[in-house]
């Protein structure tokens, strides 16, 4: 979180490509393992007004380029949540090849609203971690549960809308349904993604999350788990930038690392599976 804070402060200072991608980057790790809101209930929808991605019913874009139009301040003119989301500021930022002196300020205050957000949720995880320590299997829980529904999001949202895998769009592939279409940035935010499991289940030289799976047993389905993200990594290195039309591969993956947590993991470490916010209302 404090990472994802330093890179948007870097991103206001200098509002180009690579800082943003490394901002998002940053930020996907957040919500990959977002769990304040299980620690304190307050901030239970605080992602939701960061990045609405998949859970809007309105067309933003075109929503965007009026705000960019207005001749309102910036604060007056961004009145919606989801005006102040990283998903309005890549149309802001992206929409065409300059970023006018208006497109700028709007960019400065979305920043500012998110900032103040993970500030927030900065606070709620310094807090539990100054707090009497909670019990392990029930941290260990929001962990899995955690994981189990960003690789769904991961192989349904961000990889099978886009390829034509997905339930919803099935055979129908488009790659303006990926996350970051406009930014060019939609693998980078898989990797992200991929690299913050990978973080969590690969084995530290302290007692950590893969220390307790292996301890109870489960260091097969782990191993599985491990293989699958690799797998992924090896597939988006491939596949050519940003290109979903052949990534039946890449979803097959997913699937199978969703599996890996989701029937595998949960079943070994008996842990009680949260029931998943599947289509996004």
């Amino acid at each position: 979180v404090q990472n994802t804070i330093e890179n948007a402060r870097i991103l206001q200072q200098d509002l180009n490509t690579q800082n943003f991608t490394n901002f998002l980057q940053s930020w996907k790790k957040v919500e990959a393992l977002y769990f304040a809101g299980d620690l304190n209930e307050d901030f239970l929808d605080t992602p939701r007004y960061i990045d609405i991605f998949n859970n809007l019913k309105e067309d933003l874009n075109s929503q965007m380029k009026m705000v960019i139009e207005s001749k309102d301040e910036p604060k007056t003119a961004l009145f919606k949540n989801s005006f102040k989301t990283i998903n309005a500021l890549e149309y802001v930022l992206f929409n065409d090849k300059e970023i006018s002196q208006r497109e700028k300020e709007l960019s400065v205050a979305i920043l500012d609203s998110i900032i103040s957000h993970l500030e927030d949720i900065n606070e709620v995880y310094k807090n539990y971690l100054s707090a009497k320590p909670k019990d392990e299997k029930w941290e260990n829980a929001l962990i899995l549960n955690s994981l189990i529904a960003s690789s769904y999001r991961l192989k349904e949202w961000r990889i099978g809308n886009a390829s034509g895998n997905s339930s919803k769009y099935k055979n129908d592939a488009k790659n303006e349904r990926a996350e970051y279409f406009l930014s060019q940035n939609s693998f980078a935010a898989i990797n992200a993604i991929l690299d913050a499991h990978k973080q969590i289940i690969l084995k530290n030289t302290y007692y950590d999350f893969a220390t307790f799976v292996i301890d109870k047993g489960a260091a097969i389905e782990l191993l599985v788990a491990v293989d699958k993200i690799e797998e992924m990594k090896k597939d988006l290195e491939i596949l050519p930038k940003d290109d979903f039309s052949k990534a039946d591969k890449l979803f097959k993956s997913a699937s199978d690392l969703h599996n890996a947590y989701y029937v595998s993991l949960l079943e070994q470490l008996s842990i009680v599976g949260k029931i998943l916010d599947a289509d996004g209302d």
